[in-house]
């Protein structure tokens, strides 16, 4: 991913709180077909929304690559892996691992495919 557009689309000055919408060119979607994430700008120690943009640009950058990721699903061609077997070095695992591990179900979302958009 190259570029990823964010809009500042709403600001509350009592609540000092920025609504903020992000795509990339990978969007399934423009910009503003997508809900907002609210964002309380006193976290951040800014003065501008140059530097608003700048601070919260990596929790976008993830947002993004999540939401993209979501939309359009790797279709990996996995038919020529029938039948393929390899013999490998077994790997180490902790007791204390193995009795915290819980399965993930196929109809279960796991934490990544959250989505962590806010519907206003």
């Amino acid at each position: 991913m190259s570029k990823i557009s964010i809009k500042i689309v709403e600001v509350d000055q009592l609540t000092q709180t920025a609504l903020v919408k992000y795509s990339s060119e990978h969007s399934l979607k423009p910009i503003d077909e997508y809900p907002a994430v609210a964002f309380q700008i006193s976290n951040f120690n800014v003065k501008t929304p140059e530097e608003f943009i700048e601070a919260i640009r990596p929790q976008i950058t993830q947002y993004v690559q999540q939401r993209d990721s979501a939309e359009n699903p790797d279709n990996i061609d996995i038919s020529s892996w029938y039948g393929h077997s390899v013999e490998v070095e077994a790997h180490v695992v902790q007791p204390t691992l193995i009795a915290n591990a819980v399965p993930v179900l196929p109809t279960q979302q796991i934490p990544a495919q959250i989505s962590p958009e806010v519907i206003l």
